[in-house]
């Protein structure tokens, strides 16, 4: 029978310029896949009124905590004072977590 087990899931949210940037950091920590969708809202920096000032998308991963560790340090470093970026940690529950995690 299989069973959910917890694993943790990092979200970033950031302008779609970032993207290939982002995944390179990302591969770099050591992370193999990842899910990228096209969101939008609003928050401290207010509505994107146009698209001209680009569209936010949002990466999702699931990782060792260590990894996750090393990966916001990474984001803080190198992002957060120049970008408006914001990354959190959710624990999830996956089946086949070996399947997730190396």
């Amino acid at each position: 029978m299989n069973r959910l087990v917890p694993v943790k899931m990092l979200t970033i949210i950031a302008l779609d310029s970032l993207e290939q940037r982002l995944i390179d950091d990302l591969k770099a920590c050591g992370i193999k896949g990842y899910t990228i969708s096209e969101v939008q809202g609003e928050g401290l920096h207010s509505r994107h009124m146009s698209d001209w000032e680009g569209r936010n998308i949002k990466i999702e991963t699931l990782a060792r905590e260590e990894v996750l560790a090393n990966i916001l340090d990474l984001l803080g470093n190198k992002y957060f004072d120049k970008y408006s970026i914001i990354a959190f940690v959710s624990t999830v529950e996956v089946l086949r977590r070996e399947r997730f995690l190396s």
